[in-house]
């Protein structure tokens, strides 16, 4: 329909500098005629549409315009509060709770009954510890200057760091922050539980930092991986697909399963579920992690015999 269209346009434009009515067309699937009529219909409508020429021109809507609450349906409000709820339960910031109480109060109340989808993070909440790192972390950024802390590496190795936060992110199952490295003169990803003693210093950025997204997005996955091969009884399927959800699961016969996947080889909670499954499962691949599993079983036999 024309009035989604519009919206669709408006709130694109609204998202964005500087868009061409090429790639208005192409986004939304109508002739370059049809987005210049929409244009005009949105600038009949009382909405700031500016256009400018040349290679890098296009539409964009003045940074003065504000959008009122009625552009959002019912939906809308749910999927944003719902979002917001599950931030709460993960982080606790005082920001985060204050912006869905404006939130909420701008939503229609008697309607939020019928939220169908609930989130709870809670299991994000990594101890005290990585909590006051996250509050402490996002007042370095805001103000802008160097925290220092000690941190131990997946090699138990202790190090004493000078970093200046950009971002914290939560990925591979824990919380990590994005930081430039003072010592390193690079950016590093620090996982919060590894941390300790955090203060922040009196020392400002020496740098300016690109997009923290950017810079996320840039920070491939570097972490040495392990490939490993199972074999297990079927009637534990569902557990494995649970333990390790990305694995290759194959069907041998006489009900039984070969199981194959990648873990970070530094990372030692896979290494704890594994043994957790005792005389259930056996390794297959590779060799030196069944030499490490002996070797493990040996120590804990000795201990308690």
């Amino acid at each position: 329909m024309k009035i989604d269209r519009l919206l669709g346009i408006l709130i694109y434009l609204l998202n964005r500098e500087t868009v061409s009515g090429r790639s208005l067309a192409e986004k939304f699937e109508v002739s370059s005629r049809t987005i210049q009529r929409d244009i005009e219909t949105l600038s009949m409508a009382g909405i700031p549409v500016t256009s400018t020429q040349g290679a890098h021109g296009g539409y964009s809507i003045i940074n003065s315009y504000k959008m009122n609450r009625q552009v959002f349906s019912t939906d809308d409000y749910v999927l944003i509060i719902t979002a917001l709820k599950g931030l709460c339960s993960a982080y606790e910031s005082r920001q985060i709770e204050a912006t869905f109480e404006k939130l909420l109060s701008l939503s229609p109340k008697d309607e939020l009954v019928q939220q169908s989808i609930h989130l709870d993070f809670s299991v994000l909440r990594e101890g005290f510890d990585v909590r006051d790192y996250l509050t402490n972390i996002e007042t370095a950024i805001r103000k802008r200057v160097v925290i220092e802390f000690q941190y131990t590496n997946a090699e138990h190795l202790k190090s004493r760091r000078l970093v200046e936060p950009v971002a914290v992110t939560y990925k591979w199952y824990s919380w990590y922050l994005l930081g430039f490295c003072c010592e390193k003169q690079e950016y590093r990803m620090f996982r919060l539980s590894r941390i300790r003693d955090l203060k922040l210093t009196c020392q400002d950025f020496s740098n300016v930092h690109d997009n923290a997204e950017e810079l996320l997005a840039e920070k491939q996955d570097t972490r040495p991986y392990m490939n490993i091969k199972l074999a297990c009884q079927s009637d534990i399927r569902i557990s494995i697909e649970e333990s390790f959800p990305n694995s290759r699961i194959t069907e041998t016969g006489n009900n039984e399963l070969m199981v194959e996947f990648s873990v970070p080889e530094n990372e030692r909670g896979w290494f704890g579920t594994l043994l957790g499954y005792g005389n259930k499962v056996t390794v297959l691949e590779p060799e030196k992690l069944k030499h490490t599993l002996i070797t493990y079983a040996k120590d804990i036999l000795q201990k308690y015999c």
